[in-house]
């Protein structure tokens, strides 16, 4: 079921109104995915041998994520960003030290929907996600924009996108999933944002459709000027999580939620965000 929310306008001073799709919490997760792990502990998780010398390993969780710069990305090999930081800070409470792959979108996305427990960051949550993951968070909150080649005239109103000769988004993004559910019919699906961003400035198309925070870094690694680009209208925003795998035993995604719980209690979720998000308001 999607309920619609409008983002307060202080959030937004100067922009068109957003809409934001979001879902009633803690409605779906449940009727395929109990019986994946009951034999597991959060001790034996955790890395401590499991009761019984023949005993097998149970299978360590695999942190994924992709370049997204400032939520997650690499800087000189390490990963950084505010969702790392987040993530970081729930290992160091829950004890456990657990390396971040970064990957391609696409294929990150597709390895977190199978049965070994991964983690993906950021993710996020759509209605034609739901069923796909268990969610922890919100850590983060996304903006969907229009972006075409400077100069060119804002759209009035969200429907506008829908005539132009083509959109471009990038596979797998939720920002290409919203606009597929939404029916438009005129989606040029890339592999990734900086080969959008150049097709949009070649001409190839019209309009990107892409995510607002992350633009600045988008820009860089591409190494183009902002000055070439024109965001021409904002339609939405949506809550980013920590997606979990089907294959990810309940009581481990519980664990991460109670310490993202605990952060947003004692201060220190939003003493992160700050410092990488300073005018933005930390997602509850």
């Amino acid at each position: 079921m999607r309920v619609f929310r409008e983002v307060p306008a202080g959030q937004q001073a100067g922009r068109p109104p957003i809409i934001v799709a979001t879902t009633l919490e803690n409605t779906v997760q449940r009727r395929h995915l109990g019986l994946l792990g009951l034999a597991w502990t959060l001790k034996s998780f955790a890395g401590a041998p499991a009761s019984g010398a023949s005993a097998a390993e149970p299978p360590t969780l695999r942190l994924l994520s992709e370049e997204f710069p400032p939520i997650n990305f690499t800087e000189e090999g390490r990963p950084s960003g505010l969702a790392v930081e987040v993530v970081q800070a729930v290992l160091r409470r829950l004890g456990q030290t657990l390396p971040v792959e970064f990957l391609p979108w696409a294929r990150a996305y597709r390895e977190a929907q199978g049965a070994e427990p991964v983690a993906l960051f950021s993710a996020a949550r759509i209605p034609e996600r739901e069923r796909l993951f268990q969610w922890v968070g919100p850590i983060v909150t996304f903006y969907s924009s229009f972006y075409a080649r400077a100069g060119a005239d804002r759209l009035k109103r969200f429907d506008d996108a829908r005539r132009a000769a083509d959109v471009l988004v990038v596979r797998d993004w939720y920002t290409a999933q919203q606009l597929a559910s939404e029916g438009f019919r005129n989606l040029r699906y890339v592999n990734d944002p900086v080969q959008g961003l150049r097709m949009l400035l070649a001409g190839r198309a019209p309009l990107l459709a892409s995510e607002r925070i992350s633009m600045p870094g988008t820009l860089a690694a591409a190494g183009i000027e902002p000055s070439a680009l024109e965001e021409v209208y904002t339609y939405a925003s949506s809550d980013g999580y920590i997606a979990f795998s089907p294959g990810t035993p309940r009581h481990v995604v519980a664990a991460w939620q109670r310490e993202v719980d605990a952060m947003k209690r004692d201060g220190s979720f939003q003493a992160i965000y700050k410092r990488w998000l300073p005018q933005d308001i930390p997602p509850r």
